[in-house]
């Protein structure tokens, strides 16, 4: 080889051993780098890759976490929104009773209903409504206990009486009381008709001072209640009931038909007469929501100010409600209280 050839040759080597030196350096640098790049991160946010990943997992989690809570928070919200209201079924046997009541310038027979909350005695209405009449039979003689036997093709009441003349016989106001108090405990009982029969199983009699010769209808006879208003009897100790019709309170709507019974439950919250010795059952706190008759079964729903209405006054209301369903003759009457969440269902006529 001559000289020329040598140094290129020796030129060409030299050259070649830098190149690899220079690659061998920056592959060095380059992982020695990276570390500190990593240890960059690691010292702003304080996490390494795999805790990197970790949170992300754990967001995910969190993420899910939150989705289900928030189905939790709805299911839960639905839940509340739901109204669950304890229901109680009364007891069917109902008992109408009345009272004379002396208002000074007349007489007024007030109702009340109880009910047989011991459960002892299942008695049908046919039975229930005799002992009503034959209880509270205001003449002074217990003319029907006296003189009359009672029998029924429901809902007609036949009256037959075994006596005839001065034992039927009643001053002019215990006539008006009499026929008060028979027409209108009949009527909540759901009777529509009476028919009187001599002592010889006719019609025909003179009766109270009223002669008697055909059968009764006792709506027509009864007229229009729409509704009950109250008075508290001292020496009972009890509200009772005083039909709307006979206060001369709203019976008729504008159309001058018959009051619904929604329009009869919104009429017993006023009283017409500024000065009126009697009050609504609808005490200031309650409020009635809605109220509805169909297929002879009512419904009366209230809300009410706990701080303001007593146990009394919702017993007061209730029996008031029952009261009037039973002028529409409906079957059952549901009373609910919004603020309680509680229903009551009270049987009426024929259960």
């Amino acid at each position: 080889m001559d000289k020329k050839a040598m140094k290129v040759f020796l030129l060409t080597a030299v050259l070649l051993l830098i190149t690899g030196c220079q690659s061998s350096q920056e592959e060095a640098d380059r992982q020695t780098s990276e570390p500190v790049e990593n240890e960059s991160s690691e010292s702003l946010d304080g996490s390494t890759g795999d805790d990197v990943e970790s949170e992300n997992n754990a967001d995910d989690g969190d993420a899910e976490s939150i989705d289900s809570s928030g189905e939790a928070e709805t299911s839960n919200d639905d839940e509340s929104s739901t109204d669950v209201y304890s229901g109680a079924q009364k007891n069917p046997d109902y008992f109408i009773d009345t009272q004379v009541f002396d208002e000074g310038s007349r007489f007024y027979t007030a109702y009340a209903i109880h009910r047989d909350k011991e459960e002892k005695q299942a008695l049908s209405p046919e039975e229930r409504l005799e002992m009503s009449l034959l209880k509270n039979d205001p003449s002074e003689q217990d003319i029907l206990r006296s003189y009359a036997d009672l029998s029924f093709e429901w809902p007609h009441l036949y009256i037959h009486f075994h006596e005839d003349g001065n034992e039927l016989s009643t001053t002019s106001t215990q006539s008006t009381l009499f026929f008060d108090a028979l027409y209108g405990i009949s009527d909540l009982y759901g009777v529509e008709e009476i028919t009187f029969l001599n002592p010889d199983g006719e019609k025909g009699l003179t009766l109270a001072e009223r002669s008697v010769d055909e059968s009764i209808d006792v709506k027509d006879e009864k007229g229009l209640t729409r509704g009950y208003y109250t008075i508290y009897d001292e020496a009972l100790e009890e509200t009772l009931f005083l039909p709307g019709g006979e206060l001369e309170e709203q019976v008729v709507n504008e159309n001058d038909e018959p009051l619904t019974f929604p329009e009869t439950i919104d009429a017993m919250g006023t009283i017409d007469h500024a000065d009126s010795f009697y009050s609504s059952a609808i005490v200031e706190g309650i409020q009635i929501v809605e109220s509805s008759l169909t297929n002879g079964v009512a419904a009366v729903q209230y809300t009410m100010d706990e701080d303001m209405v007593t146990e009394a006054d919702q017993s007061v209301l209730e029996n008031a409600i029952q009261l009037a369903a039973l002028d529409f003759h409906a079957w059952e009457v549901q009373i609910i209280n919004d603020t309680l969440k509680e229903s009551s269902t009270y049987p009426l006529i024929g259960q």
